[in-house]
């Protein structure tokens, strides 16, 4: 199963060193639970340029450069 080692938590949005590559992975089998929120926010960001309905920008790439995990509680 694949997820996000550094915090559990997908990563959404912009590669921050590829302009034209967008990633929405690290669901950690949670996939067909996101995919609705994840296919509409990288429409957006691909349409208008930044999230308009759904602010995904939390689980942006650049928190894992900035080694700044997002916390959770209550994770099982």
């Amino acid at each position: 199963m694949d997820y996000n080692y550094f915090d559990r938590c997908p990563v959404v949005g912009n590669h921050p060193y590829h302009r034209n590559m967008m990633l929405a992975a690290g669901s950690a089998g949670h996939g067909a639970h996101f995919a609705p929120a994840l296919g509409r926010s990288l429409n957006e960001l691909i349409i208008d340029g930044d999230f308009t309905t759904i602010d995904l920008s939390r689980l942006a790439f650049d928190r894992v450069l900035d080694d700044e995990p997002i916390a959770e509680r209550l994770v099982m």
